[in-house]
């Protein structure tokens, strides 16, 4: 049996295409939606992560959005431009402390 490969449809696709039927408010949603996913993805990826590595973190997503700007040029301007007229989730991080088992 073949594990089946997870596909998702464009957020940002959908999203638009609302808004160019007049349904806006529905657009935002779905792009906010997508947002929300992408998000929960990340953090899941990084999560746990030692308190003072978070920097890192940082550093590491500020340079896949330099990295990703070079591939597909205006990215980062328009992400910018998309910041301020959706609504950014909230990061839901839970920190707990625990002694480290791997060096």
């Amino acid at each position: 049996m073949r594990i089946r490969e997870k596909r998702m449809r464009s957020f940002v696709a959908r999203g638009n295409m609302l808004v160019a039927e007049g349904k806006t408010p529905e657009g935002m949603k779905i792009i906010e939606r997508g947002l929300q996913y992408y998000s929960d993805c990340v953090l899941d990826a990084v999560s746990p992560h030692a308190n003072e590595d978070t920097v890192l973190i940082v550093l590491v997503l500020q340079h896949l959005v330099n990295e990703m700007d070079k591939c597909q040029p205006g990215v980062k301007e328009l992400a910018e431009k998309m910041s301020k007229c959706i609504i950014l989730p909230d990061l839901r991080a839970i920190v707990k402390m625990k002694k480290p088992n791997k060096q």
